[in-house]
C-alpha cells in the first residue's frame, strides 16, 4: 500500500520539526505516511538534514498563494503553523492562514491540522482584547471551518499549551529578588493557577502524530485539541525544577502592573499583549475555566498509537545545564 503524503509547514522550527520527527521515527506512522517539509530556505542546515533523511523538502512562502498551492499538491494531509512574531501583525498572520486553507481546499487535501489557539477576547468575555497572536490563529480556524464546506476536507485544531522552553529564560537569579535565589516571576497564583505545560519540540509530534494516525479521522473533524504535556501549578513547577536541578527555585507572584514593568524594554503594545497573555491563565484557565479537568477528551487521540507526553521533570532534565 502506497504511503500517503503529509505536508508539514514550519518543518525546520519547533512545532513542524517535531511533527516531521515523529512521522519519521514512529514505526506505525512511518509506514502510513511519506513526509514533505516546507521551508523558505532550501539550503539551510536543517532543510539539508531533512533531505538527507529522505524527506521531500519543498519551497513555499505563506505570502505567496501560488507557492502554497504547489506545495500542498498531492497531499493527503497538511500540518500548518504560522509565526505571528515575524510581523507582530494579526492581519498578516490571518492572511497567511487563510491562504494556506484556500490552497488546501483547491488542492483537494483531505485533512488539515491547523496550529490554533483559544480566542482570548471571547474566553474572557471581552475583558482582555490585546492577545492578537491567540485571537488571530482562532480567526483562521473559524475561516477554515467555513471554507472546508466547499470540498471534502476535514480539519482538526491543535492548540499548544505554554511552552516549557519559556521557563529556561524566565528563571532568573536577581540579588534584589529572594536574595538571588533563581526565581520565576509571573502574574499567577502559586497554589491555584493551573498551567497547561507543553514541550513543543517533542509533544507537537506526539499530538499531531496521534491526530494523523487516528483510526477514524472523521471523528476529529472540527475538534479543538488541548495539546498539554502536563498540567501543573507554579508551586509544583518550581518544586520539580528544584528537585531535578538540585538547587532551590522559587516562584514570585507579580501584579499585572509589575509584570508590565518587567517588559519595559519592549514596545508598549507587545508588552501589554504578553501580560494579557498571562492573565487569563490565572483567571480563566488556558483554554477556559475547568478545562484542565477535561484533558482526557483531548488525550484520546494519543491512545490508538500508545503515544505518551513528556513530564515537566523529564523536560527539565534534558533542558540543562541550568546556569543562573
Amino acid at each position: 500500500m502506497a504511503r500517503r503524503l503529509v505536508t508539514v509547514f514550519g518543518a525546520t522550527g519547533n512545532q513542524g520539526g517535531a511533527v516531521v520527527s515523529t512521522l519519521l521515527s514512529n514505526s506505525t506512522l512511518s509506514h502510513q505516511f511519506a513526509v514533505r517539509a516546507i521551508t523558505r530556505n532550501m539550503s539551510s542546515p536543517k532543510a539539508l538534514a531533512l533531505a538527507s533523511k529522505g524527506v521531500d523538502v519543498k519551497y513555499a512562502d505563506m505570502n505567496d498563494p501560488q507557492s502554497l498551492l504547489e506545495a500542498v499538491q498531492g497531499s493527503y494531509a497538511v500540518f500548518a503553523v504560522t509565526n505571528y512574531w515575524e510581523s507582530a501583525s494579526r492581519d498578516a498572520e490571518v492572511s497567511q492562514g487563510k491562504a494556506v486553507a484556500n490552497a488546501c481546499v483547491s488542492a483537494g487535501v483531505k485533512h488539515l491540522v491547523w496550529s490554533a489557539l483559544p480566542n482570548v477576547t471571547e474566553l474572557t468575555g471581552g475583558v482582555l482584547q490585546k492577545v492578537e497572536h491567540f485571537d488571530g490563529k482562532h480567526d483562521v480556524a473559524m475561516y477554515i471551518e467555513n471554507v472546508k464546506k466547499s470540498g471534502s476536507m476535514i480539519a482538526t485544531y491543535f492548540m499548544p499549551g505554554v511552552y516549557m522552553s519559556n521557563f529556561k529564560t524566565m528563571t532568573r537569579s536577581d540579588p534584589q529578588v529572594n536574595d538571588g535565589t533563581p526565581t520565576i516571576s509571573l502574574p499567577w497564583d502559586a497554589e491555584n493557577t493551573q498551567v497547561a505545560l507543553f514541550d513543543a519540540a517533542q509533544d507537537t509530534g506526539t499530538f499531531v502524530g496521534g491526530i494523523l494516525g487516528y483510526p477514524n479521522p472523521a471523528e476529529l473533524d472540527g475538534l479543538f485539541i488541548q495539546a498539554v504535556s502536563e498540567w501543573a501549578t507554579p508551586a509544583k513547577i518550581v518544586a520539580d525544577m528544584s528537585e531535578v536541578i538540585g538547587r532551590e527555585v522559587k516562584f514570585n507572584s507579580l501584579s499585572e502592573e509589575a509584570s508590565l514593568e518587567a517588559f519595559g524594554f519592549m514596545p508598549q503594545r507587545l508588552a501589554e499583549e504578553l501580560v494579557e497573555n498571562m492573565v487569563p491563565i490565572r483567571d480563566f484557565s488556558y483554554y477556559g475555566k475547568g478545562t484542565e479537568k477535561k484533558q482526557a477528551q483531548s488525550n484520546r487521540v494519543l491512545e490508538p498509537l500508545g503515544l505518551k507526553t513528556e513530564t515537566f521533570k523529564e523536560w527539565v532534565k534534558k533542558a540543562g545545564p541550568w546556569e543562573f
